[in-house]
């Protein structure tokens, strides 16, 4: 969310609360109205972490004004991917997929008829997902209060809270938003909207949805990226199935019927640039997609079987001989650099925390009793950008918001509004002082060409030790810490409280 916009709605709740009239200055006639109007009841029982003041989180007298950043930013596809505003619900997509040939035999006169053909298309369509976030309950009474001057402010916080974005976040993190309460929550919500928007980018399906259309998700590229591609009819579009290998629960050092790793992605990267080529879509843009975790085991292994793949004697021994840094110098490289060497070609890598990862505990979403403990499975992916140079078939579009800037208006409610250029819909809930914030989004990905996708599943890796993650629930996620610190003045001893 910008700098400009969420000042403006610091001010105009900050406002409201003293003096309506300065409401409407900051935000305009209709939305101060509506800010002092009101909306559904909210508890009164305030819930929001403040920063200073009695139970401040960072309250304590003279602390150091840096507050370093521990928060762990997801990391995806996300920003990769253009964003696109619409108002179409259900758009159609349309591909050409091949020309069939009428049966019969060739003619034997020179007037004879000839053998003709029929043309086929496809057309496919999506769906917009729906996800919401809230703030918890503010008391403006509450946001300006300091204990004493022993408090530090301002404070500034050290590291990056949401990340390169795309879809997923409010394109800037506020400048100072520890130091406002209503900045703050706005934040959090914005994190808690992006830790659910990227997982749904791979494992979203609208099978998840619930059945009044509070919550939706859209298709992930888990799904987008499969066979049984069909039309809007029914129809097979066997032209558009993306490509699907199977590593068969096999580490990623193993094989599978003699085949490697290397085998395996080599063949896919030549199967999907062959068609790129023969459909005249090339240059195609490529990534190359996995979890984190399994990059790491994954570069660690590439070099060694990179460089020696298929160099075996009529035995079946291998014949190179490896005794220089050749190989670290690969490895070193690709990690470095975030590229994968396939078929004389290099590949950018996207490491992918919302990818669905297998795991041996039950007690977690994603169990697969066939893993050993220590033992993880995934997938890697091979996801197309743009095609001819330049055209993007790889996106996100979004319910445009803005759109409705003329009936949030004549509502004369005033507690809506969009931000973000219409990525994201906001509405003020009210109760006297108190009042909270939510939010909605309703994005989709788009991928129109999945033949030219594939992936390769069930990669088996083993990491010493698997890295944290931003997921709140995972069995990796960390934080800790207090919400509420102990108020220092709760055991001063006073006239009207005698300690």
């Amino acid at each position: 969310m910008s700098d400009i916009l969420i000042e403006r709605l610091s001010q105009a709740l900050a406002a409201v609360m003293m003096n309506p009239e300065l409401a409407k200055k900051a935000f305009g006639d209709s939305l101060g109205e509506g800010l002092t109007k009101g909306s559904k009841a909210l508890s009164g029982a305030t819930d929001a972490a403040y920063i200073h003041g009695p139970g401040g989180m960072f309250s304590t007298a003279g602390i150091d004004n840096v507050v370093i950043n521990a928060h762990m930013t997801p990391r995806d596809i996300d920003s990769l991917l253009p964003v696109y505003p619409t108002v179409y619900t259900n758009p159609v997509y349309a591909s050409l997929t091949g020309f069939s040939e009428d049966p019969g035999e060739e003619p034997s006169g020179v007037c004879e008829e000839c053998i003709g053909g029929t043309m086929q298309g496809c057309e496919m369509t999506s769906v917009f997902g729906r996800v919401c976030r809230s703030s918890d309950e503010i008391e403006i009474n509450r946001v300006m209060q300091m204990l004493n001057r022993g408090e530090t402010t301002p404070l500034t916080v050290l590291g990056d809270i949401l990340g390169p974005g795309g879809m997923t976040v409010m394109p800037s993190t506020p400048s100072g938003w520890l130091e406002v309460v209503t900045r703050a929550e706005m934040v959090k919500t914005a994190v808690l909207m992006q830790r659910k928007l990227v997982q749904l980018i791979w494992q979203g399906n609208p099978a998840n949805n619930t059945a009044n259309g509070g919550y939706a998700e859209w298709p992930g590229f888990e799904m987008m990226v499969g066979t049984g591609k069909v039309d809007i009819t029914g129809v097979a579009c066997g032209a558009l199935d993306s490509t699907v290998f199977n590593f068969g629960l096999t580490d990623v050092a193993g094989t599978v019927a003699g085949n490697t790793i290397v085998t395996y992605l080599s063949s896919l990267e030549w199967y999907l640039r062959h068609i790129g080529i023969r459909a005249g879509l090339d240059p195609v843009k490529t990534v190359v997609c996995m979890r984190p975790e399994l990059w790491f085991e994954f570069s660690a292994v590439w070099p060694c079987l990179y460089l020696t793949d298929r160099c075996k004697d009529s035995t079946g021994s291998n014949v190179a001989i490896m005794n220089d840094d050749v190989n670290v110098r690969l490895r070193d490289r690709m990690r470095a650099s975030m590229v994968i060497p396939i078929n004389g070609l290099d590949y950018d890598v996207v490491c992918c925390d919302g990818m669905t990862e297998e795991h041996a505990d039950p007690a977690y979403p994603h169990y697969n009793p066939e893993l050993a403990a220590g033992e993880f499975a995934s997938s890697i992916f091979m996801i197309p950008l743009s095609v001819r140079g330049g055209m993007n078939v790889a996106y996100w579009e979004h319910m445009d918001y803005s759109k409705a800037s003329t009936d949030i208006a004549l509502s004369k409610s005033g507690n809506d509004f969009w931000t973000d250029g219409g990525r994201f819909f906001w509405s003020a809930e009210r109760q006297l002082w108190c009042y909270k914030m939510h939010a909605k989004t309703e994005p989709r990905v788009i991928l129109r060409s999945p033949h030219l996708a594939g992936r390769i599943d069930d990669i088996i890796y083993s990491p010493l030790r698997h890295l944290r993650s931003p997921f709140y629930g995972d069995p990796y996620f960390e934080k800790g810490g207090v919400s509420v610190r102990a108020n220092p003045a709760d055991s001063w001893s006073s006239e009207w409280n005698a300690r």
